[in-house]
């Protein structure tokens, strides 16, 4: 079970991707999760026919009806938090965005923050690389929506494995968003073990203790081996990189702990 295992692993919590409504039961995750000491993370993901960036407002509103569904779920399961790429659908896009499509985004989202305010929960804006969103690609991006925004509960989430395909400068990219940043996460160029890839973690981690940053911090990976089929195909992850989580997530606690986290 994951929630055992994060767990055993030293972790304090775990994500739960909020993608089919009807498949979750948030009491039951709250009842596992409360059992294991865990706190959950949760996304929430839109497609094409409820991108809330689209300048069509049927389209629009079945995001932020979505968004609103799921931060109830997210409340009722205890996540504090609810993010990852929530302000556009998930997809190679074919064309560049619009600034009519940051405003559509921004109001939309305002209206999903002010709700998740209201349980005092964060919303968390994932920046990603070019193939999954036109939208949100480097941390400038994500600064420009939170301020269209305006709410001071919508936070930026970093990962590195996004980073090191978008941005100029990686420790750049982190003086950009340090102000808001709400969520950092350490990911290999090849989303594999942390160990076997081009990305040295510890001076963007050595950062962040020095500027006192006190969020949350954690680990992505996935392989072919382990992952399930939907998100290994959302992913592009074709290749067996690891055999097991405990192989990542123990790797993990030894670049955190060795930064001082």
């Amino acid at each position: 079970m994951a929630a055992e295992r994060a767990a055993a692993c030293g972790f304090g919590h775990l994500v739960i991707p909020l993608r089919n409504h009807e498949m979750i039961e948030p009491a039951a995750i709250a009842q596992i999760c409360e059992t294991n000491g865990i706190r959950p993370v949760t996304t929430s993901p839109l497609q094409a026919d409820n991108d809330i960036s689209s300048t069509n407002s049927e389209i629009r509103e079945r995001g932020v009806k979505r968004h609103l569904a799921a931060l109830v779920m997210a409340r009722d399961m205890g996540a504090n938090r609810m993010g990852g790429i929530v302000y556009s659908a998930f997809g190679k896009a074919s064309r560049a965005p619009t600034e009519d499509n940051f405003k559509a985004a921004a109001e939309g989202l305002y209206r999903v923050a002010d709700e998740a305010q209201k349980h005092g929960m964060v919303l968390t804006l994932e920046v990603v690389n070019r193939y999954e969103s036109n939208l949100v690609n480097t941390a400038a991006d994500a600064v420009r929506l939170i301020k269209m925004i305006g709410l001071d509960n919508v936070k930026v989430h970093l990962d590195t494995f996004h980073m090191n395909i978008e941005e100029d400068s990686m420790l750049g990219a982190l003086e950009t968003a340090l102000p808001y940043l709400g969520y950092f996460e350490i990911d290999q160029n090849h989303r594999g073990l942390l160990s076997r890839g081009t990305i040295d973690f510890s001076p963007l981690l050595r950062r962040l203790k020095a500027a006192d940053y006190d969020q949350l911090v954690g680990v992505e990976a996935f392989s072919s081996a382990i992952s399930h089929p939907e998100i290994a195909a959302g992913v592009a992850g074709w290749r067996p990189l690891f055999s097991h989580g405990d192989e990542v997530a123990e790797e993990a606690r030894s670049v955190f702990e060795a930064s001082g986290f």
